[in-house]
């Protein structure tokens, strides 16, 4: 009996063993961190595509877009209704019902209906293109932080050529005798942590690729290859003033700030001739119409605000990224001339050291300032139009 038992979960074990293996070719589970498959060539634009068009949020944006466009025709349906009833009982010589008010058949609902019916059929577009905007920027996000994690990791080998020609040349200098221990000792540490800076700078790489195949719903560790780089892309055409109108015209915000006043406003309205003026319902409700009147007329100008505070930060971007750029040619500059001096024996190891670390965190600080400037010009551009905030109809 016990024989046969054994025998049972021996194969049971097999066979848990056999299916869990199944499971894990199944995933592609790599044992290590190399990403592999057939390689995909992708550029920011066919990145954006993909988002907008296949994958979670573009059917979450699509499902919204389905139930906009049954919420407006639910609006219609019912004003209509509400029309032809209303007009059923004026034709009866009936102005207001028992029966109607029962029933919530009053000119106020119509009137509020017709209202959220016309709201909702503007909106409908808007919304879908604010969702649009919402995957657009991040995806854009996602992309560059590849972008500068590769950047990052192009700085960092390069540092390391530099620490190890440092190394290279502290130890000729030692056995020559014109330099002490101490400084091949320095050598020697700096290029250890050089070298664990690439080590860090790859896990960066590692995730941030491992971040985009999963946004675009790729295998975990599918080799992936960027086809842009990270350059300055070109700024808006336009004036401010003509970005300013645009974001007026078109912002969310605004239109769902003056639909809550237009509303709160037939609510006030439906009291004038109900209640007196200093009852508390009556109060009640023309503080909430005097409050949603005063963020309808504030929504402009924060719109405004936003688009000129947006506007003036892309010129410090871009004059931070031209400042970057000099820093690092002066930085480079600098550390070949330390390199000739102390060859020389005009200067000091530390000297040295200090040149190429100003280099290396100048070249980090340049790729940050490009990747600000450009997420900025994206992000103003979304701000121009209907924004990334879709409204509730």
């Amino acid at each position: 009996m016990k024989k046969k038992a054994a025998s049972i979960l021996l194969i049971l074990m097999l066979v848990i063993g056999t299916a869990a293996t199944a499971f894990a070719v199944e995933r592609l589970i790599v044992p290590d961190m190399t990403f592999g498959g057939d390689a995909i060539t992708l550029s920011l634009d066919e990145a954006v595509n993909i988002m907008q068009t296949t994958g979670s949020s573009a059917e979450t944006a699509a499902l919204n877009k389905t139930s906009d466009e049954a919420v407006a025709k639910g609006y219609s349906e019912s004003a209509d209704s509400l029309s032809d009833m209303l007009a059923a009982y004026a034709g009866a010589g009936i102005s207001y019902s028992s029966m109607a008010e029962s029933q919530g058949i009053t000119e106020l609902n119509e009137n509020i209906t017709k209202l959220r019916r016309d709201f909702a059929k503007g909106q409908l577009d808007a919304n879908y293109q604010a969702e649009m905007n919402k995957i657009e920027a991040t995806t854009i996000e996602t992309y560059y932080g590849v972008l500068q994690a590769e950047e990052n990791l192009r700085v960092a080998k390069e540092s390391l050529i530099n620490q190890q020609k440092i190394y290279d040349n502290t130890m000729k200098k030692f056995k020559l005798g014109t330099v002490a221990k101490i400084d091949t000792l320095t050598a020697e540490s700096d290029l250890l942590g050089a070298k664990n800076q690439v080590a860090s700078a790859e896990t960066v790489v590692n995730s941030a690729k491992m971040n985009l195949n999963m946004l675009l719903g790729f295998d975990l560790m599918q080799k992936v290859t960027l086809t842009d780089t990270l350059k300055l892309v070109g700024a808006p055409d336009g004036t401010l003033t003509e970005f300013i109108e645009g974001a007026l015209d078109n912002r969310n915000e605004i239109k769902g700030a003056a639909f809550a006043a237009d509303i709160q406003e037939l609510l006030l309205n439906n009291l004038k001739y109900r209640y007196p003026s200093n009852s508390s319902t009556y109060l009640k409700q023309q503080v909430a119409f005097e409050q949603a009147q005063k963020q309808a007329d504030d929504a402009p100008m924060q719109i405004e605000m936003d688009i000129r505070v947006k506007y003036m930060d892309l010129a410090d971007q871009e004059r931070a990224v031209q400042a970057a750029e000099a820093t690092l040619a002066n930085a480079k500059e600098g550390y070949r001339l330390a390199t000739i001096t102390y060859d020389a024996g005009m200067n000091t190891l530390t000297d040295v050291q200090s040149a190429q670390i100003r280099s290396f965190q100048a070249g980090q600080a340049l790729a940050a300032a490009i990747t600000d400037y450009d997420l900025a010009v994206y992000a103003f551009h979304h701000a121009i139009s209907v924004g990334t905030t879709r409204l509730p109809l």
